[in-house]
C-alpha cells in the first residue's frame, strides 16, 4: 500500500468510524469493528466499505459482535437495534419501519446467536417483564401504548423479528425445493427443535367457526364440541420452537406456515387467523428450565396491553381452545402425525 493509498484508507476508516458513533455506537462496539477489520486484513479501500456495509446487517456476524460486546446499557442497546431500523410507533400504537440504511441480515437463520443474546438484553434490561403501573390499566390499549413507548416497541419487534425467520424459511425451502415448510424449519433448525402446547395458536372465529353454544361457560374457551368444529374447518394446528425457546412456528396439517408474513394471496379470514394464530417470537426461556418466568413475564402478560391494534379487534371474537383431556389427546396425536381435517377431492 502506497502512501497515498494509506492516507485514503485512514480517511475511509475514520468516516466509518464517525458515522458508527453517530448511529449511536458506543467505544466498545467501536473497538470491536475496529479489531475485525484488523482481523480481516481488510486494507484496501473497496474492501473496507464492503465491511462497512455488513454493520449496517442486523444479525450480521459483526454487527452481532459490536452488539454483544457494546457497553451500552441493556435498555439502551435493545432499543438501538429498533433505531437502527427506523421503528417508530403510528397513532394506533403500532410499531412500524420507516426508511433506515439497515436491514436484517439475510443469512440470519433462526436459532441464530444474534436472536438468542438480543433476547438476553431484554432479559436483563427488564427483569421484572414489560408491566404497566395499577392505574394505568384503566386506559384504553392505545393510551397505554402512547405512554409506554419503549416497552410497546420492545413488545412489537417480537413481530419483526418472527418476519426476519419466515423470510429465511421461505427462501430456504424454495432453494432446496422442498416440498413445505416444516421439511425446511426441521432441516434449518437440525436437531435442535421441538413441539409445544399450541392452545393459544388454534382459536377459532366466534359466529364464524363456532357459536356462542360451543363455548364454555365462564372461561369462553372452546368446549370439546367447539374445538372439534374448529379442526374440522382448518385443521390443527402444531406449534415448533427452535432449541433456544426463542424461534416459533406455527404448521397447518399440511406442514405449511400459518403466519401474517406470508398471506399476499389469502382470504382475508386466512389473514385474520395468522394474525391470532400465527408464531410469537419468544424473549423468555423454556418455562420448565427457567425459575424467573421469563416467557411469563417478558411473551406471556406483555400482549394484554402492548399488542397491536388490529390484534387486540380480533382477539375479542377469536377463542381458544380449553385445556382438556380432549385437548391434549388431539395436540399429542396431532404431534405423532395424525390429521383431522379431510382434503376435500378436486372434481375432475
Amino acid at each position: 500500500m502506497t502512501a497515498t493509498e494509506f492516507i485514503s484508507y485512514r480517511e475511509t476508516i475514520l468516516d466509518q468510524i464517525r458515522i458508527l458513533q453517530q448511529q449511536g455506537w458506543d467505544e466498545a462496539a467501536l473497538v470491536v469493528y475496529i479489531n475485525h477489520l484488523n482481523e480481516h486484513k481488510e486494507r484496501d479501500r473497496e474492501e473496507a466499505k464492503k465491511h462497512f456495509q455488513r454493520a449496517f446487517l442486523v444479525g450480521s456476524t459483526i454487527y452481532t459482535q459490536m452488539f454483544v460486546k457494546s457497553q451500552l446499557l441493556d435498555r439502551e442497546k435493545t432499543m438501538l437495534v429498533i433505531n437502527h431500523l427506523g421503528g417508530e410507533l403510528d397513532e394506533n400504537g403500532d410499531l412500524y419501519f420507516g426508511p433506515s440504511e439497515y436491514q436484517f441480515c439475510p443469512q440470519m437463520p433462526p436459532g441464530s446467536f444474534f436472536l438468542a443474546s438480543y433476547s438476553e438484553a431484554v432479559q436483563r434490561a427488564y427483569p421484572n417483564g414489560l408491566i404497566i403501573a395499577k392505574a394505568d390499566k384503566k386506559r384504553t390499549k392505545t393510551a397505554i401504548k402512547q405512554k409506554y413507548v419503549a416497552e410497546t416497541k420492545i413488545h412489537q419487534f417480537r413481530n419483526h423479528l418472527d418476519k426476519a425467520n419466515i423470510d429465511y424459511v421461505e427462501n430456504y425451502k424454495k432453494s432446496y425445493g422442498l416440498k413445505n415448510d416444516e421439511v425446511a424449519i426441521k432441516m434449518i433448525l437440525r436437531n435442535n427443535w421441538f413441539y409445544a402446547d399450541p392452545q393459544y395458536h388454534n382459536r377459532a372465529r366466534l359466529v364464524g367457526d363456532i357459536l356462542t353454544e360451543d363455548l364454555c361457560e365462564g372461561t369462553g374457551t372452546l368446549s370439546v364440541k367447539g374445538l372439534v368444529k374448529k379442526i374440522r374447518n382448518r385443521g390443527f394446528y402444531r406449534k415448533i420452537l427452535s432449541g433456544d425457546y426463542h424461534s416459533e412456528f406455527i404448521l397447518d396439517e399440511q406442514g405449511q406456515l400459518l403466519t401474517q408474513w406470508k398471506t399476499s394471496n389469502e382470504s382475508s379470514d386466512y389473514f385474520e387467523s395468522a394474525i391470532v394464530n400465527g408464531e410469537s417470537f419468544n424473549y423468555g426461556n423454556r418455562p420448565r428450565e427457567d425459575p424467573h418466568q421469563t416467557h411469563h413475564k417478558l411473551d406471556g402478560n406483555p400482549p394484554r396491553y402492548f399488542d397491536t391494534h388490529k390484534r387486540n379487534e380480533l382477539k375479542k371474537i377469536w377463542r381458544s381452545p380449553t385445556d382438556n383431556w380432549f385437548y391434549q389427546l388431539v395436540r399429542r396425536l396431532s404431534e405423532k402425525g395424525l390429521r383431522y381435517k379431510k382434503r376435500r377431492r378436486v372434481k375432475e
